[in-house]
C-alpha cells in the first residue's frame, strides 16, 4: 500500500549544490554575485534577471507582445531568500514578482539558460 512517503523522502526537485553560500548585490544593484558551495563564483547582471523572470505578469506580457527587449539601467533593490531552493527579487522599476530558483540564476551566470522565448496566444 503507499501512503506517499516516498513523496517526502525523495530529493528535492532542485540541485542543493546550486544554493549559493553567498549572494551580493554589486555595482548599485546592476550585478548580483554569487559564490557556491563548490568554490565557484558567477555573477549575473540585473537586467538579465529581469528579461529573465518567469513570473505570471512578465510570461502574460510576451504573450501579448508587451515585454520590453531591454530593461536598461534596471538594479536589483531587494533579495529576499525562499526557504533553501530560490530567491525573490526586486526591481528598480518596481517589479517585484518573480521568484527566481538558485538553478534558475546559476544557469544564467554561466550563459545555459536562453531568454524565454515569446509566447504568442495560439
Amino acid at each position: 500500500m503507499d501512503h506517499g512517503l516516498a513523496a517526502l523522502v525523495a530529493p528535492p526537485p532542485f540541485d542543493p549544490a546550486d544554493a549559493p553560500e553567498a549572494v551580493t548585490v554589486a555595482r548599485g544593484g546592476l550585478d548580483l554575485r554569487l559564490t557556491f558551495r563548490d568554490g565557484a563564483e558567477a555573477t549575473v547582471a540585473a537586467e538579465a534577471l529581469r528579461l529573465n523572470c518567469r513570473c505570471a505578469w512578465c510570461t502574460r506580457a510576451r504573450i501579448e507582445d508587451r515585454f520590453p527587449a531591454r530593461f536598461e539601467a534596471v538594479a536589483v533593490t531587494d533579495v529576499k531568500l525562499i526557504g533553501g531552493y530560490a530567491a525573490h527579487l526586486s526591481f528598480s522599476d518596481g517589479h517585484d514578482r518573480g521568484i527566481y530558483p538558485w538553478t534558475y540564476i546559476r544557469r544564467l551566470a554561466e550563459g545555459d539558460a536562453a531568454a524565454p522565448a515569446p509566447a504568442r496566444a495560439a
